[in-house]
């Protein structure tokens, strides 16, 4: 009787060797929209012979021994890169185009045409100086390229905020992420003990996570014996078995900006991630924004001393009664032009000239004022400066209480300035047309702004002149030094063309990152993906196979049945 006892074995063993691999087809099947998941085959071998038959021993049936899970890790990881990649470069370049959006550059309400109003408006002026008009539409001019100059600066220090937000938003998940695998790592390592390939499912999630993670920085995995991964961060450890490392953002201050820096919670070292959303955030935030903001400065900058120091020099159509400097000193004792001095713009060895005006008479005094900064003897403070002032007929200067130099002329006079070769008055702030000392708080002076008749036109003092509003119909085009040897309007221009560069070249990374991933996502289907079609023709295999090991037991049982009828009988 054992030849029926071997055929029971082989036909019940084929039973469930054929429902298993069914279970894995319809298994694959479900999960054909699961973009996480991995193709499983079942591997079926033969059992040993138990009892011969007739001397042979044919075997003992079928078993799934192994159920075998389609991933090739090396792809992974070149996915997992490209993921990085894609989703970096694409939130550079979210970021980049919205800086250009922001300079609105090619329409008539951007800077270049700010400029080219400002610097045609002086030309105006020096046709008509005595205009009211035309010095009402050179301050609007002005005003406009200040309030452009605002909605930039506040422009780029929201995409900043945005981007600090962003920043925290992806630690936040980094850190759920990690926990998750580390727990899942547990998992596998105990289902893995079990056997039996339960630790499947969780891989495939496991395998999603990292994917995910990927795509907010670039990370290496390590498999460990027992099944568990190791997460790296360049050489920094992310997780270790079941054990997740948290990343944490402080809020600190860089050159008077408020960012989101990205530190390792335990020891407060800076995580420096080298592809991803994360290192696309601090790139373009640290690098890009801060750039142009930087620059923005720059040209504000460079435009207030370049027009101040022109407009100081000549004279309006009145003089000031009396002024107070814009800038302070950090110490009224220190040298000018010293850093001790603490003053915006720079200025130099030289002289300028200052004019008291009686309003009744019409008699000038007129003096000439050294600024002594040669590095020889005892060089120009602000007290000196003050105390040279005060020695023309009919001026007092003084120092306030804040470090600012203060000028009055005598009741019934106005004092006025020109040739100012030294930049002191620039520096100090007298006699201006911009307040400010950078794209923040540019502004047109508030003296000016009251009292247009203040707007230095003229070179001479003399009615009708107009030869000062000529010159800062020039700045426009003039190399200052503040500006790299660039003029304002060629500062500018290089500076909206390197956001343009830079946009398109993370555009074009972006197609190409694409690309990349779109042919890894396709090779790693090929491998791993469900195939419908292929996964039909499995189910009706080993459906006809199960068919037919249910057929075998079923003969085997009639011929049982016939040989137990033949020995009762």
């Amino acid at each position: 009787m054992a030849i029926f006892g071997t055929s029971f074995q082989i036909g019940r063993s084929a039973l469930a060797a054929y429902q298993s691999a069914i279970s894995v087809a319809g298994q694959n099947i479900a999960n054909v929209g699961n973009p996480d998941y991995a193709r499983q085959t079942g591997r079926l071998s033969a059992l040993a012979a138990g009892a011969s038959v007739a001397g042979w021993a044919p075997g003992a049936g079928v078993n799934m021994s192994a159920l075998q899970r389609h991933v090739d890790e090396a792809l992974e990881g070149q996915l997992r890169l490209a993921l990085g990649n894609r989703r970096g470069s694409s939130a550079l370049y979210q970021t980049l185009s919205q800086v250009e959006t922001l300079y609105n550059e090619l329409t008539d309400q951007d800077l270049s045409t700010g400029f080219n109003e400002l610097f045609a408006s002086f030309s105006t002026l020096q046709t008509q100086p005595q205009d009211a008009t035309s010095r009402n539409l050179t301050i609007a001019a002005a005003d406009r390229i200040a309030g452009e100059l605002h909605r930039l600066n506040k422009g780029i220090l929201q995409q900043i905020s945005d981007l600090n937000d962003s920043a925290e938003a992806a630690v936040s998940r980094i850190n759920g992420i990690s926990k998750e695998i580390a727990k899942l790592n547990e998992k596998i390592v105990a289902a893995d003990a079990q056997g039996q390939a339960g630790g499947n499912p969780l891989r495939d999630r496991r395998d999603g996570l990292l994917r995910e993670l990927s795509e907010y920085l670039d990370v290496t995995v390590r498999e460990q014996e027992g099944g568990s991964i190791n997460v790296f961060v360049g050489g920094d450890p992310l997780i270790t078995f079941d054990r997740p490392r948290e990343l944490t953002t402080q809020r600190e201050l860089k050159n008077g900006v408020e960012i989101a820096s990205v530190r390792f919670a335990d020891d407060g070292a800076p995580v420096l991630p080298r592809a991803g959303q994360l290192e696309a955030i601090l790139t373009a935030r640290d690098t890009h924004l801060a750039g142009q903001l930087d620059q923005l400065d720059t040209l504000a900058k460079g435009l207030i001393y370049e027009v101040n120091r022109v407009h100081s020099s000549g004279r309006g159509l009145i003089g000031y009664g009396a002024l107070t400097s814009n800038y302070a000193v950090d110490d009224p004792a220190a040298v000018l032009n010293s850093t001790n001095a603490g003053l915006p713009f720079p200025l130099q060895n030289g002289t300028f000239i200052v004019h008291v005006r009686n309003q009744a008479t019409g008699t000038e005094v007129t003096r000439q004022i050294r600024v002594d900064l040669d590095g020889v003897g005892s060089d120009s403070t602000l007290n000196s400066l003050a105390a040279a002032l005060s020695g023309v007929p009919g001026l007092t200067a003084s120092v306030t209480s804040d470090n600012r130099l203060q000028i009055s002329a005598a009741a019934g006079s106005e004092v006025s300035f020109s040739e100012d070769s030294s930049g002191a008055l620039a520096a100090l702030g007298l006699a201006t047309f911009f307040d400010g000392v950078n794209a923040a708080d540019i502004a047109v002076d508030a003296r000016v702004q009251a009292d247009p008749r203040l707007l230095a036109a003229s070179g001479n003092g003399q009615i009708g002149d107009g030869g000062n509003a000529g010159r800062l119909a020039l700045l426009g085009e003039m190399a200052s030094s503040l500006l790299g040897n660039q003029s304002v309007q060629d500062f500018h221009g290089a500076m909206v063309n390197s956001v343009s560069v830079a946009a398109a070249g993370a555009l074009t990374g972006t197609e190409a990152a694409e690309a990349v991933y779109s042919g890894l996502i396709a090779q790693r289907e090929a491998i791993s993906g469900v195939s419908l079609d292929e996964e039909a023709i499995n189910l009706t295999k080993f459906e006809r196979s199960y068919q037919g090991a249910a057929r075998f037991l079923t003969v085997v049982e009639n011929l049982t049945d016939e040989v137990l009828a033949l020995v009762g009988s």
